[in-house]
C-alpha cells in the first residue's frame, strides 16, 4: 500500500473521508466482503477521491482482482501459515497515509488478524496517531444468519474492550435472506440498539425481489468490474447498466446517510 496524492480536480469536496480506514472483518465466508469493500472503494472514488486499497485474503483475493481500484495483495502467509508480524507493514501503512484506505480481510483471516489487531492494540494506535477506524462487518440472512451475527457481536467486544473512538458500520446484506430475529429487524435488536455509541450506523444491501438485479450484480462481480466499468462496457444493455446503476446509487445514498455526508448540488 503506498500513499497517493489528493486528486487536483475532486469531483465534490472529499475532506470528510480523508484520515480514515476502513476494515472489512467478518468470520463467516461467501457473505459479501469483497462487494461491500469494493463499495467502499467506489464511493470514496465517487465522492472525489483516490482510496489506497488492500486484500490481505490469500485464497479468495476477489478485491484485488478489481484492476481499476488498484488494490494491492497484502502477503501475510508464509507457506500457507498466517504469520502475525506481517501484518505490521499493512498497519504501518495505514498510518503513513492521510487518504482514506480500505481493506478486505478473508474468512481465512479473520480470526489471525482480529487477534493482532487486539494483542497489539493496532485501535489504540490508531487513535492515537488520529486516525479514525471504521469497522465493517455484514450479517446475512438464511443459513450464515447465526455466524455473521457471531462475527459481528465479535468486533463490537474487539471495540468495547479498545475503550477508542473506533466505529462499527454494519451491512444488512439481504441476498442470502433478511435477517430477522423472531420477527425483528436487525436494527432494533439490542445488541445493536445497546452499542449505539460504537455503531456508526446499517447499510442495507436490498433485496429487490429481481433475478434480473441479481444476475446484474453476479456478472459484475464475475467481471471483476466496477459500476463505472459496467456502465460504459459494450457487454450490456441499458436496462442491465440502468439495474447496476440503481443498486450502487442506493448504496452510495446509504453510506452518505451513515457517515452523514449531504453532497453539493
Amino acid at each position: 500500500m503506498t500513499k497517493v496524492r489528493k486528486p487536483e480536480n475532486p469531483l465534490i469536496a472529499y475532506d470528510f473521508l480523508l484520515n480514515t480506514t476502513h476494515w472489512t472483518l467478518q468470520g463467516k465466508g461467501g457473505v459479501g466482503k469483497s462487494f461491500i469493500s469494493s463499495v467502499l472503494a467506489q464511493y470514496a472514488v465517487e465522492r472525489g477521491l483516490v482510496p489506497v486499497c488492500g486484500d490481505t485474503d490469500p485464497v479468495n483475493s476477489t478485491f484485488h482482482r478489481i484492476s481499476a481500484l488498484n488494490v494491492q495483495l497484502v502477503p501475510i502467509t508464509e507457506g500457507g501459515t498466517v504469520i502475525q508480524r506481517l501484518f505490521d507493514p499493512l498497519f504501518e501503512a495505514i498510518l503513513c497515509t492521510e487518504q482514506v484506505s480500505i481493506v478486505d480481510n478473508g474468512a481465512s483471516t479473520f480470526l489471525p488478524v482480529a487477534k493482532f489487531i487486539s494483542s497489539n492494540m493496532i485501535l489504540e494506535t490508531m487513535q492515537e496517531y488520529g486516525k479514525q477506524v471504521y469497522i465493517h462487518s455484514v450479517v446475512t440472512g438464511g443459513q450464515a444468519k447465526d455466524d455473521t451475527v457471531t462475527g459481528l457481536l465479535s468486533m463490537i467486544e474487539l471495540v468495547r474492550k479498545s475503550k477508542t473512538n473506533t466505529k462499527i458500520v454494519v451491512w444488512e446484506n439481504e441476498f442470502w435472506g433478511i435477517p430477522e430475529f423472531d420477527g425483528k429487524a436487525l436494527s432494533v435488536m439490542p445488541w445493536v440498539t445497546a452499542n449505539s455509541d460504537i455503531i456508526q450506523g446499517v447499510v442495507k444491501i436490498e433485496d429487490r425481489n429481481s433475478d434480473a438485479y441479481s444476475t446484474d450484480i453476479r456478472l459484475l462481480t464475475e467481471n471483476h468490474m466496477t459500476c463505472r466499468e459496467f456502465k460504459e462496457s459494450d457487454k450490456f444493455g441499458f436496462i442491465a447498466k440502468s439495474r447496476v446503476n440503481r443498486v450502487f446509487e442506493s448504496l452510495y445514498a446509504e453510506l452518505d446517510r451513515v457517515f452523514g455526508y449531504v453532497p453539493e448540488v
